[in-house]
């Protein structure tokens, strides 16, 4: 799934206007992918040149400076961000001359917080569970406890 995404309204009283709450998943890897390796016979419809058209428009919004925010992680900073409305990407990344291992130790934790809000029906495909508190997205190996090793090479 390269896009998934819902509005749910919210509530207001009295005149106000109510808030929407827009939730997604975007990466424009998956879609080409999907379009060069799946047919229609596959189930894969082929995109219309305006379908195609909004996804370069979303891209070029997406790399636009003006709107993007870059940053330089240290040694030791924290970044939060919501996976689901928060478009994110990382980009390439060297700590040496490519001949030895990395130096990097970047952690990477999936938090459900038991008074998140729910996720739209068109994420049940991919996390399955929706409800709070669930767990939802990261990865699961059967029989393997999680493990998190906070120093390198430990």
């Amino acid at each position: 799934a390269g896009v998934a995404g819902d509005s749910e309204g919210g509530g207001g009283g009295d005149g106000e206007r109510g808030c929407e709450l827009l939730s997604g998943i975007y990466d424009r890897n998956f879609i080409d992918a999907a379009q060069a390796r799946f047919t229609e016979d596959d189930g894969v419809p082929r995109l219309t040149p305006t379908q195609i058209a909004a996804l370069d428009a979303l891209d070029a919004t997406c790399d636009d400076p003006g709107i993007r925010l870059d940053m330089r992680l240290e040694p030791g900073d924290v970044q939060w961000l919501h996976n689901h409305t928060t478009f994110h990407a990382r980009s390439a990344y060297s700590d040496g001359d490519g001949n030895g291992p990395s130096r990097r130790h970047l952690l990477r934790l999936w938090i459900t917080p038991p008074d998140a809000r729910a996720l739209p029906g068109a994420f049940a495909e991919r996390f399955g569970d929706l409800r709070v508190g669930a767990g939802r997205g990261g990865i699961r190996v059967e029989g393997q406890t999680p493990f998190c090793a906070l120093e390198p090479g430990a």
